[in-house]
C-alpha cells in the first residue's frame, strides 16, 4: 500500500491547482498511491477548512485521510476546534504552518497543538525549511521542533517537505536522531541528487514518510524518487507505505 502524508484540500488559482476529487484521483492512480491525507490551510477560520476538509474525504473515504487545521492567531478556538475536528469530523491528524502565519514554532501558542497531540496520539505535519537566505525569518526550522518531541513523546511530529533546502534536510535528519517521534516527509521541489538515500542513511528507513503536496505536485515524482533511490526493496516499502500506516494507527 502506498500512502501520500502530504496533500491539500482547497484550490490554488495563482498556480492553476484546483480542488477537484476526479482529477486528484486521477493523479493518485497514476502514482499507484491508495490513500492521501489531506488539510486545508486556506481558511483564517479553522472550522470552515477542517468542515471543507471532512466534506471532502466524505465522498472517497476509502481514498482519502482528513488531518485537521488550526489557527494560532485565535488561540482560544484551539482546543475545542481540535476535539470537534477528532471526535465529531474522524479527522486522524493535525496539520500546522507556522510560516504562514509568520508565528515562529518555538512560539508557546503552538503548546496546546502538541499536548492534544501528545494525548491523542496523533501525528503532527509541518512546513519545515533549512537556513536559506530566501527563508527570512524562518519560523519552521526543523532544530525548533525538538523541544516539543521532548515535552510531548505521544505527539509523533512530521517535518514536511524535510527542511527543503540541503541544510534543511541535515538539520530534519539531526532532529530525527535526537528523538524518536520526529519523522521526515520528502515532498519538496528542491529535489537533489542521492537526497532519498541521504534520508534514510541519516535517520533510519523506519523515519522516512512519502508525501507528494498534491494537487500542488504530480505525485508521480516522489514516488520515482523512492522507488529510483538505491536502498532496499523494504525501506522502499517502509518509505511509501509501511510507516504511515504505522503513524495512523492503520497497521
Amino acid at each position: 500500500m502506498i500512502i501520500d502524508f502530504h496533500g491539500h484540500v482547497g484550490s490554488f488559482d495563482s498556480i492553476g491547482a484546483r480542488q477537484d476529487a476526479d482529477r486528484i484521483l486521477r493523479a493518485m492512480d497514476m502514482a499507484q498511491v491508495d490513500l492521501a491525507c489531506v488539510f486545508n490551510i486556506g481558511h483564517g477560520d479553522a472550522s470552515k477548512a477542517n468542515q471543507l476538509t471532512a466534506e471532502f474525504v466524505a465522498q472517497h473515504p476509502d481514498r482519502f485521510i482528513g488531518f485537521l487545521f488550526v489557527t494560532p492567531h485565535y488561540p482560544e478556538e484551539m482546543e475545542a476546534e481540535m476535539i470537534r475536528g477528532a471526535d465529531e469530523l474522524g479527522l486522524k491528524g493535525i496539520k500546522i504552518y507556522p510560516p504562514y502565519f509568520n508565528r515562529s514554532v518555538e512560539d508557546a501558542i503552538w503548546d496546546p497543538i502538541f499536548s492534544f497531540a501528545h494525548q491523542r496520539k496523533l501525528p503532527v505535519i509541518s512546513h519545515t525549511d533549512g537556513t536559506d537566505p530566501i527563508v527570512n525569518p524562518n519560523n519552521g526550522e526543523p532544530q525548533m521542533f525538538v523541544p516539543w518531541a521532548k515535552k510531548y513523546p505521544g505527539a509523533n511530529i512530521v517535518l514536511a517537505h524535510a527542511g527543503n533546502f540541503r541544510t534543511g534536510r541535515q538539520s530534519c535528519v539531526r532532529a530525527a536522531r535526537s528523538c524518536p517521534n520526529i519523522y521526515i516527509e520528502i515532498c519538496t521541489s528542491w529535489r537533489h541528487f542521492r537526497s532519498i538515500e541521504d534520508l534514510v542513511e541519516g535517520a533510519g528507513e523506519d523515519r522516512v514518510l512519502y508525501g507528494s503536496d498534491l494537487p500542488l505536485i504530480d505525485p508521480r515524482i516522489h514516488t520515482g524518487r523512492v522507488l529510483t533511490a538505491n536502498i532496499s526493496d523494504d525501506a522502499k516499502r517502509k518509505i511509501l507505505g509501511d510507516n504511515a500506516a504505522r503513524l495512523l494507527h492503520l497497521s
